[in-house]
This record gives C-alpha cells, structure tokens and sequence, in this order.
C-alpha cells in the first residue's frame, strides 16, 4: 500500500502503462509491477520481488471448495495475480498453458494451478506462489489494496 492508506495501481511491465480490469480477457496473461517502483531507491532488487503475472480465468474454472476459494476472493471476476518467484530458488515463473491453467517454472519444472490457489502440482518447489489481493478503482483500474501476506520466492532468501 502507499503512503498514506492508497491502494496501488498495477503497471504493464515494461510499458509502465496502467492497466484495466477490461483489458484482461479470458485466457491473457500481463506481466505488472507496482506504480510506486518508478520513486524506488533500490528499484532492481525491489522490482525482482515486486513481479507479479496477472490472468482471467472464467470463474467456473476455479477449484470448487474450500481449494480455489481464495484466489477468486482475493481476484475481480476471475482476475488473479500472483507473484512471479518460483518458491523453489527464485526463477521467474512466467510459461502459462492457457489449456491446463499450469504456469510453469522453466529452471526446475515446478508447475503450479491458476485454478488451484497456484498449489504446486510438480517439481521440487514446495509452497504455492504468493497471491496479491486485487481490487479496481473508481476509474477501473487494477489496484493493489496490500501488499503479499506470504514471502515472496524462496526461504532462502533474506526476508
């Protein structure tokens, strides 16, 4: 969250352009960074943990039950966004198959469920990928209310 209470406004990455819950189709997958990154002292390291995937699933897709529950809690009809560090060792989770809703880790295969509160289903990482809750503003625009509640990447990192 900003200074002062402001939720933060998700950019395009690189483009830094804003983006608006109308312009995630089913199916699309935006690369985002938060707003505040651009007035940053340390923008390399804080972008690196601030990379987030943002996707539209079609609601019905989600996981029934209490699996699935947060995501769409935590999304805007079926937007979600998550962060992009593999829990494994920290490689940029970025491969989605649109057929399966796997996003897959390209350095050690850990493959995690969109559907499925992003729960690792293959490989060696062994905690989901992070959610970060969304909401859209007055003008429509994807908005971060908080940051992540879990560590972003991996338990080796200095937190």
């Amino acid at each position: 969250m900003a200074p002062g209470g402001k939720p933060i406004r998700l950019m395009r990455d690189p483009e830094g352009t804003p983006i608006k819950a109308s312009d995630v189709t089913i199916g699309s997958v935006f690369h985002v960074q938060p707003e505040t990154l651009k007035d940053s002292e340390h923008m390399l390291e804080d972008k690196g943990k601030a990379a987030v995937l943002i996707m539209r699933l079609d609601p019905s897709q989600f996981t029934p039950g209490h699996a699935g529950e947060k995501s769409q809690s935590w999304g805007h009809q079926g937007i979600i966004a998550y962060s992009k560090i593999c829990t494994h060792v920290g490689c940029p989770v970025g491969l989605y198959e649109q057929q399966t809703h796997h996003l897959l880790c390209p350095c050690h295969q850990s493959t995690f469920d969109a559907t499925n509160d992003m729960n690792v289903i293959f490989g060696p990482a062994k905690r989901p990928l992070p959610q970060l809750k969304i909401q859209v503003d007055d003008a429509g625009y994807l908005v971060a209310p908080e940051g992540f509640h879990e560590p972003v990447g991996p338990s080796f990192w200095e937190r």
